[in-house]
């Protein structure tokens, strides 16, 4: 059977701002791989390792690692508040398609003072 379907391997690069810990960025992009992998597999997502934290430095080896990988579409998962410019030049370096995700706020029991601010991190990426 014909599938006009194209192959995606997805990246998905999380990003943070050096007002919230870096980890809470990255434990939420490992939760969101792995709830994904557990249900579709590993063959079409990639998860990288560089977290952007407020710098074009982060962003550019982010870049480098997600093409290195065969990357041919991006996600920018908001795991907290992202750092707008570095963030959106992802998105605009990346030769594909990428969309913006900010993370739910769960139980807040992992939090600064109960805030991950991924919701209003989208609106300044927008």
């Amino acid at each position: 059977m014909f599938e006009n379907l194209p192959k995606a391997k997805v990246g998905i690069v999380a990003v943070s701002r050096d007002c919230f810990p870096e980890s809470l960025s990255v434990n939420r992009r490992k939760a969101l791989a792995k709830a994904y992998e557990e249900k579709y597999g590993k063959d079409d997502i990639y998860e990288c390792p560089v977290c952007i934290v407020e710098s074009e430095i982060h962003m550019v080896q982010a870049l480098e690692d997600v093409k290195k990988a065969g990357c041919n579409a991006l996600v920018v998962y908001l795991g907290n508040f992202g750092p707008e410019i570095s963030e959106t030049l992802l998105a605009k370096h990346f030769d594909g398609p990428a969309m913006f995700v900010a993370a739910a706020e769960e139980s807040g029991d992992n939090l600064i003072g109960g805030r991950g601010d991924a919701y209003c991190g989208m609106l300044n990426a927008s």
